[in-house]
């Protein structure tokens, strides 16, 4: 065990609120104010932070009998949703929930494996392995996410806001994802409990199997959800675009249409969340100070949108 782990974890939200241009000060200082009491009260030992997101710091624990969890502390209402959803879940496509204060809004989680990237290098191997996860998670009852508002005018209001800002080296991707975003805005309709961000940073090695975590658990469609599924790959669209120009699109487009077909979604759909996703994720990423990531997103984008 780490004596340490705690003042790490603290450091580490505090050097993440350095570089980000978002103002979490308020979360941050909720989390450095809370998070020894929680360990306390819970009887938890805290072991290390866990790397990866852009958002809420986790904290790999112990509890009392030995079992490993995972610990994320929010500002109270920040992780009502994830909760709600994991728990009407009960295991089924998502990581079990352990324990849930919404007052002090700290989520406790059973601990997993490895992501899926570790296993899995391309997005056909990460799709085949996902999707089995999310119609599992798509039988949540509507009544658990977050009510239907629409994420489609969310985004749209990342790239009016955000655009601007950090996407001026691409205005031609920023005007395409602004128009996809138009079209899918004025179609969304309601359909499942979305996780939301079902990368394969978020399916973790679960025993034999595999398991989401850290669902956004709002209300929409299934074509979006299979959209972040293609949203990353940047390496892989890059390489095969080098080897010959143009293949890097026929990949992507490929496995758009399958994952569609087998989710019975429109694949023009998927298509443009996925691209809408991949814009507002680099805009998103450099807002929090992530200004590599963000940029190897929006050069991607401007490869797709040849």
């Amino acid at each position: 065990m780490n004596p340490d782990a705690i003042e790490d974890a603290i450091a580490e939200a505090e050097r993440r609120l350095a570089i980000s241009d978002r103002d979490v000060r308020a979360s941050t200082q909720h989390f450095v104010t809370s998070v020894r009491a929680v360990c306390r009260e819970w009887g938890l030992t805290a072991e290390r932070w866990l790397d990866g997101g852009a958002g809420t710091l986790a904290l790999a624990v112990t509890r009392e009998d030995g079992n490993a969890g995972v610990l994320k502390i929010a500002e109270p209402g920040r992780l009502d949703t994830a909760a709600r959803v994991m728990g009407a879940a009960d295991g089924h496509g998502y990581a079990r929930v352990l324990a849930w204060d919404a007052n002090r809004g700290a989520l406790l989680t059973e601990r997993l494996g490895h992501a899926l990237w570790a296993e899995a290098s391309t997005v056909a191997q990460q799709a085949e392995l996902t999707l089995p996860l999310l119609q599992g998670a798509w039988r949540v009852s509507l009544e658990c996410g977050s009510p239907f508002t629409g994420k489609a005018s969310g985004l749209l209001a990342i790239l009016a806001d955000l655009g601007p800002r950090y996407g001026h080296r691409h205005p031609d991707v920023l005007a395409q994802a602004t128009r996809y975003a138009k079209e899918l805005a004025a179609s969304e309709r309601p359909e499942v409990v979305c996780h939301g961000d079902p990368h394969a940073g978020n399916v973790l090695r679960n025993g034999q199997g595999w398991a989401l975590i850290d669902p956004d658990g709002f209300v929409g469609e299934r074509a979006y959800d299979l959209g972040v599924v293609l949203r990353d790959a940047c390496g892989e669209i890059v390489a095969a675009e080098e080897s010959e120009s143009g293949s890097g699109v026929t990949l992507l487009r490929k496995e758009c249409r399958r994952l569609a077909e087998l989710a019975d979604a429109d694949p023009q759909r998927v298509w443009r969340w996925a691209f809408v996703e991949r814009v507002t994720t680099a805009l998103y990423l450099r807002w929090h100070g992530y200004g590599d990531e963000s940029a190897t997103f929006l050069d991607t984008a401007a490869i797709l949108s040849r």
